[in-house]
C-alpha cells in the first residue's frame, strides 16, 4: 500500500474505487445531476459514472453553481464517496463541504490510477488494499452462447443443457447462503446468426436487422429465464439495451442500479448478450463479457466464471486440431506470452470470439488484481456447482495478474 498526505477540505472518512481525470472538471453542465455521468465532449471521463467514486482531478472549473451540482448529486445518492484534488479551487471546494464529502487537495495526484482502492481518512489518502465489494462472495457466471445453444443451426437452444446449469446453481446457494450471483448468457445461435446477416455489429444500413437481432436476443433470454426460475433460481431479466450506450463498439454506459437493487433483496441479475445503440456507428452489440466487465467495476465480484463448451482456452481449437492443449493459466502481465495462445472460436460470433474474450478478462484483472477469472466446461455435469462452491476450486483455465 501507499500512502500520500494532503490538506483537509472537508474533513472524513471514505473509501472506494478511484476514478481519474488529467484534466480539470466542471460539474455545471459537466456532470449531469440526474445520473452522476460525465456529460462534458471530449473530457476524458465522459460517459463515466461519479457516484460512490474517488473522484481524482487536478483542479475544478467552470460556474460557481457547480457547487449546487455536487449538493444536488449528494441529495439523489449518486456523489463521489469523496474528492481528491492536485490543488483546490472554490467552485468544488464549497460544493463538497455542502454535500459533506471528504475532500483533500495539495495531492500528487499522478500517483493515482482509475481502479486503485483509495482511501481518504482526515489528510491521509492510502491506496491500495482489498477491493471494495458489498457482496463478498458475489460470483458472476457467464454461460456461453455455444454452450447454451447449438451454434451451427440458427434459433436453436439446449434446453436440457440449461436446465443442468440452472440446477447446479440452485443447489450451490442453497448449499452456501451467504453465496452472491450474477448471471449472464451469450446470443450463440439466437442473435449472432441475425446480426451478422445485417452487420449490426459495426453499424447496420436497414435498421430492421437491429430490431430483429433484439428479438433474437430476447427470446433466448425468455428461454433461459423460465429454465431458472422453475428450478427455483430467482433470476431477474434486466434487457442491456434499455440503458446502453457505447462509442465505436465500446460500452461507455450502463445502468448498474438495477442488478444492486435486486442483489440486495436476495435475487439474481440475468444480463445478456444485446444490441445497444451507438453514438457513433448507429447500431452495435454488446458482447456479454464487456457487460460483466463493466458491471464488475461497479459491484466488485470476488470471482468471474466463464461457462463455455470446452474445458477452458486451448493451444488451438480442440475440435480441429488433435495435438491442442489445455492452458491451465494465462498471466495477464505477460500479454504477448498471452497472445500465442490465443484463438477465435470455430463458429459465426459478432462479438470477436475467444481471443476478444479473453483480452477483455485480462484487463480486467490486470486492473483488480485480487480477481479470479476461471473459464471452465459447462457440458461437465457438476462443474460449475462444484466451482460456485469452492474458491480454491482448480479446473479449465485460470486468468491470474
Amino acid at each position: 500500500m501507499r500512502r500520500l498526505h494532503g490538506r483537509v477540505i472537508f474533513r472524513g472518512k471514505a473509501r472506494g474505487l478511484a476514478l481519474v481525470s488529467p484534466t480539470a472538471i466542471g460539474f455545471l453542465g459537466g456532470v449531469d445531476p440526474e445520473t452522476g455521468i460525465v456529460i462534458e465532449r471530449g473530457h476524458p471521463l465522459y460517459g463515466q459514472c461519479v457516484a460512490g467514486r474517488v473522484l481524482v482531478f487536478p483542479t475544478g472549473k467552470g460556474s460557481t453553481v457547480g457547487s449546487y451540482t455536487l449538493y444536488r448529486l449528494s441529495k439523489r445518492g449518486l456523489a463521489p464517496a469523496a474528492i481528491i484534488n492536485a490543488r483546490s479551487e472554490a467552485i468544488v471546494a464549497v460544493g463538497a463541504i455542502m454535500a459533506g464529502i471528504p475532500m483533500v487537495d495539495l495531492v500528487d495526484i499522478s500517483q493515482i490510477t482509475t481502479g486503485d482502492v483509495v482511501e481518504v481518512d482526515g489528510e491521509d489518502v492510502v491506496i491500495g488494499g482489498e477491493r471494495v465489494t458489498e457482496y463478498p462472495r458475489l460470483v458472476f457466471v457467464k454461460l456461453g452462447g455455444s454452450l447454451i445453444t447449438d451454434k451451427d443451426v440458427e434459433a436453436t437452444a439446449r434446453p436440457d443443457v440449461i436446465r443442468r446449469l440452472a440446477e447446479e446453481m440452485r443447489r450451490a446457494l442453497d448449499e452456501h447462503p451467504d453465496l452472491r450471483l450474477l448471471v449472464g448468457h451469450g446470443s450463440g445461435s439466437f442473435g449472432h446468426v441475425v446480426a451478422q446477416r445485417y452487420q449490426v455489429q459495426s453499424g447496420c444500413s436497414d435498421w430492421h436487422g437491429y430490431a430483429l437481432t433484439s428479438a433474437a436476443a430476447t427470446r433466448l433470454n425468455r428461454i433461459v429465464t423460465d429454465a431458472f426460475l422453475d428450478a427455483g433460481v430467482p433470476v431477474v431479466s434486466i434487457q442491456p439495451s434499455a440503458s446502453a450506450r457505447c462509442r465505436e463498439g465500446e460500452l461507455i454506459d450502463l445502468a448498474v442500479h438495477p442488478a444492486q437493487e435486486v442483489l440486495k433483496h436476495g435475487l439474481v441479475p440475468l444480463v445478456y448478450g444485446d444490441v445497444a445503440l451507438d453514438e457513433v456507428w448507429g447500431t452495435t452489440i454488446i458482447s456479454t463479457e464487456a457487460i460483466l466487465v463493466y458491471l464488475a467495476r461497479a459491484l466488485g465480484p470476488q470471482r468471474i466464471l466463464l461457462m463455455g463448451e470446452v474445458e477452458g482456452v486451448f493451444s488451438a481449437d480442440p475440435r480441429r486440431d488433435p495435438d491442442a492443449h489445455l492452458i491451465p493459466v494465462i498471466n495477464a502481465s505477460r500479454v504477448e506470452e498471452a497472445e500465442r495462445v490465443l484463438g477465435g472460436s470455430h463458429a459465426v460470433d459478432v462479438t470477436g470470439g475467444m481471443r476478444s474474450k479473453v483480452h477483455l478478462m485480462m484487463d480486467l484483472v490486470r486492473e483488480f488484481p485480487d480477481l479470479r477469472v476461471r473459464l471452465l466446461s459447462g457440458l461437465q455435469a457438476g462443474l460449475l456447482e462444484r466451482a460456485l462452491g469452492d474458491p480454491e476450486f482448480r479446473a479449465g483455465t485460470l486468468i491470474t495478474a
